[in-house]
């Protein structure tokens, strides 16, 4: 018999996120002193093979588009079966999980936020205000990944402040070593941007939210502010998602096909950001994204959109530049500061690498959560079989 809890995740989809990336470290770094079990209403992805100890659980609800009721049943049915000690909920889409857990037996249910939707960048959301203030009672506590998020939980929808935690996004700062060798080489680049080339990065899912096809306007209007040097510029986009045929089709019609690369999925990202010059993120919403935190803690200086919890990160004129969000012209004019000044780009890039090294390690956000799953298990030990049914112990494939 194992003494220690069982946490259920209960996520939307596995899949590439820097949401489901927290998840997937979380898991990974506390696996000795907690059991885990990741249950995913539509699927999972490509994340679940970064998840360390092969004997976690990784399930599939196969949750139909839309209301899909029988995927309560079904969840219902799958935390009785693994009878966790506490489950864990992530973003809206995983919120109706709360009262499901409760009805299964689950007495601490803990639901984290890590941003807003791009219909609701805002959180002004009606159906989704009164959603998460009628699930309040089934909730024990309430993750922000950021202080825009708590204040928003907080004082739009209500929520106590004795029952919100704020636990900032941590990265691993070992694991992004500035390599200036490698930016003056670029093995991985190669013939798409040489030596001495501008190079701008971004990285993320290809989704509306992100907004890339607002950096790609910003670039081409970067591109013909100056013509001279326009067109050394390059463009790297780094990530997959719905919107890649929309973004091949923006740069095509902008005549950037020789300038502007979509790279996809790496797991080369931190060797891929080290070579680069500068990083860019025009997101219309976020929490604290990991992108951003792993840009600075390369070197490199951030031009960003002011959303969300991107300005608790990145401090204006000191570790880079924030922009208003949707505002290519402005995107284009903060990123071309970069481009012309080498001495701001190392200025702001090295206290870029300061400042996550400093606040948002992933030890500490790991010690962060620790703390809280302990605070809330207090007490609250139960006898369960060393492994889940060997049914619901299989990943799924």
């Amino acid at each position: 018999m194992s003494r220690r809890p069982l946490i259920a995740h209960v996520l939307y989809r596995l899949d590439t996120g820097g949401m489901e990336r927290i998840a997937v470290s979380v898991i990974n770094r506390t696996s000795e002193r907690y059991r885990h079990a990741v249950v995913c209403l539509a699927g999972s992805g490509a994340m679940r093979d970064q998840i360390e100890d092969a004997a976690v659980p990784c399930l599939s609800l196969d949750k139909q588009p839309g209301k899909d009721w029988g995927c309560h049943v079904r969840l219902w049915w799958m935390l009785r079966r693994l009878q966790p000690d506490l489950v864990q909920t992530y973003n809206i889409g995983a919120l109706d999980a709360a009262p499901v857990a409760r009805l299964a037996g689950v007495r601490r249910v803990v639901h984290a936020e890590h941003g807003r939707d791009v219909a609701d960048p805002l959180g002004q959301n009606r159906k989704y205000r009164l959603m998460r203030r009628g699930l309040q009672p089934f909730i024990t506590r309430h993750v922000a990944v950021s202080a825009d998020l708590q204040n928003w939980l907080r004082d739009s929808i209500g929520i106590r402040p004795s029952k919100i935690a704020c636990i900032p996004n941590g990265i691993d700062t070992a694991h992004y070593a500035s390599q200036d060798e490698s930016r003056q080489k670029r093995p991985l680049f190669g013939a798409f941007a040489p030596p001495g080339t501008p190079l701008i990065a971004t990285v993320g899912r290809l989704d509306a939210v992100k907004d890339q096809a607002g950096l790609i306007h910003a670039f081409r209007i970067l591109c013909d502010s100056n013509p001279e040097t326009g067109a050394r510029l390059r463009l790297a986009i780094i990530g997959e998602g719905s919107q890649r045929p929309n973004l091949e089709q923006h740069v095509a019609r902008l005549a950037l096909g020789n300038q502007v690369r979509l790279l996809g999925n790496r797991d080369d990202v931190a060797a891929l950001l080290a070579e680069c010059d500068v990083f860019a993120l025009s997101s219309v919403a976020e929490g604290i994204p990991l992108t951003v935190l792993e840009a600075m803690a390369v070197g490199l200086p951030v031009v960003a959109t002011d959303v969300g919890g991107v300005g608790e990160v990145v401090i204006d004129n000191m570790t880079g530049t924030l922009v208003a969000p949707s505002d290519p012209v402005a995107l284009a004019s903060a990123l071309d500061r970069y481009v012309q000044d080498m001495d701001l780009r190392l200025q702001h890039g090295r206290s870029g690498r300061e400042r996550v090294q400093n606040q948002f390690s992933l030890p500490a956000m790991v010690s962060a959560y620790t703390a809280l799953y302990d605070e809330l298990l207090a007490g609250h030990r139960q006898k369960r079989p060393a492994n889940p049914p060997v049914e619901l112990a299989r990943r799924e494939h």
